[in-house]
């Protein structure tokens, strides 16, 4: 047993031996220290997003009905067929608008060989009138004719302006560009005025409507910057602004419904579903860590800052975080030295080395939160 203690007695002073005096035996240069890589809390911009999954939806849907009526003789255009505005998506048979045109260009032309008569008529009547060799209520009587028959070359002049647009609608147009949705007729069909023929998708400009719940209403506002992209391609993402609001809450999902409308970047198609981060809130001078240099402790949510050798065990408090970082708003400083990789296997007061080239500076821990500037609460 003395034999034990000697041996022992004797270990503890080669070991303290070794250490020189500036160099306290915790200082992590033996082998029981755990290697970390390191790097130093910096501040930098963080946007608060509030998320939503949206779907898109085409400001501009028009559904293509006849503007006159006539059976269909030829079609041009099926589902999935792309149009530009003005181009004829169908034809209608034109007989009885010709036969229409033609019965008002007569009587337009008929009332305007009696006006033209009427007026020579009345300017005879007042050269008469001018020596006193015609009634006075003669040229009134001639006035009046004059001025009905003007009337009614106006009516005519209208119903041939009429006829001639009926007989341009035999030909369906595209009122705008885009793609057929759906194609409604077959030739031979007889159409009514008013009947739908096509429904035309116009996809130049999209619309994302997000619903957020009611509690996140009062943060939302006409024109905050939102992030939109494609829940197939997050990648794709583009920047935007808030349009609409709507007022009301709905009834049944208890959300208020925000509206962001863009002209479409790539080929984006209605229907489809987006993710929404509004920038509720901008904090320029937050200061942020790496996601692992965050763990959990039984004495709440820690960081372990590198001092001497050793990892001392700060409690934080965390804000927003993204995939690469997380906010830290309160328990550190800027400049604090905080340990990364291997920040899951230290107690508070453990030995720590740091590898040659394992400690991260201020521009290698700025480009992952550059890359992603913000945060989804």
């Amino acid at each position: 047993m003395k034999r034990l203690n000697w041996l022992a007695c004797l270990a503890a002073s080669a070991a303290l031996a070794g250490c020189g005096p500036d160099e306290p035996a915790a200082a992590g240069a033996g082998s029981g220290a755990t290697p970390v890589t390191v790097e130093t809390a910096a501040q930098r911009r963080v946007e608060v997003l509030e998320r939503s999954v949206a779907r898109l939806e085409a400001p501009a849907t028009p559904a293509v009905a006849a503007e006159t009526a006539g059976r269909v003789v030829a079609i041009h255009a099926d589902a999935g067929t792309p149009v530009q505005t003005g181009a004829v998506l169908a034809e209608l048979d034109d007989e009885v608008q010709r036969n229409t045109l033609r019965a008002a260009r007569a009587n337009a032309e008929r009332l305007q060989v009696l006006l033209e008569n009427q007026q020579r008529t009345v300017a005879r009547l007042e050269d008469l009138m001018s020596r006193n060799l015609a009634a006075e209520s003669s040229l009134d009587d001639a006035v009046a004719q004059q001025s009905a028959l003007k009337a009614q070359l106006d009516e005519a002049q209208a119903h041939l302006a009429d006829a001639e647009r009926n007989l341009q609608q035999i030909r369906v147009r595209s009122p705008v560009d885009g793609v057929v949705q759906t194609r409604r007729i077959s030739v031979g069909d007889f159409v009514a005025i008013g009947q739908a023929l096509f429904d035309v998708v116009s996809a130049e400009r999209l619309r994302a409507i997000a619903p957020y719940p009611e509690t996140s209403a009062d943060a939302l506002r006409v024109g905050q910057t939102a992030y939109v992209a494609p829940v197939r391609a997050p990648r794709e993402r583009i920047t935007a602004a808030v349009t609409e609001l709507r007022p009301g809450i709905g009834p049944l999902s208890r959300s208020v419904d925000l509206i962001v409308e863009f002209d479409n970047p790539n080929s984006w198609r209605p229907g489809g579903s987006v993710t929404v981060d509004v920038v509720i809130d901008v904090r320029d001078d937050s200061l942020t860590v790496s996601g692992e240099s965050v763990v959990r402790r039984p004495a709440g949510t820690v960081v372990y800052v590198f001092e001497d050798g050793v990892a001392r065990q700060r409690r934080v408090e965390t804000g927003v975080q993204s995939e690469g970082w997380i906010e830290i708003l309160a328990g550190l400083e800027p400049g604090d030295r905080v340990i990364r990789s291997g920040a899951g296997f230290l107690t508070d007061g453990a030995p720590v080395q740091v590898a040659p080239g394992a400690e991260a500076n201020d521009e290698d821990e700025a480009g992952p939160a550059a890359d992603e500037g913000r945060a989804a609460q």
